[in-house]
């Protein structure tokens, strides 16, 4: 990924109140999948805490809610 184009993501969600890290955890409401086709350890981990996995149209569509 494009590191400018993930600051400007991450400056997306923090100026609408979120936080970006880069791990799962029990508080991660959602894990944001990129352009893999494989099922990575992030996910299986989101799928063990009930996380949703969503991609880059999902995370627009909560950001214009």
């Amino acid at each position: 990924m494009d590191p400018k184009f993930r600051y400007d993501l991450t400056s997306l969600i923090q100026s609408h109140g979120g936080k970006v890290t880069g791990s799962v955890s029990g508080v991660t409401d959602y894990l944001l999948k990129g352009e893999l086709d494989h099922v990575t350890g992030k996910c299986k981990k989101a799928a063990e805490k009930a996380t949703a996995v969503i991609g880059y149209e999902d995370l627009m569509s909560l950001l214009r809610k």
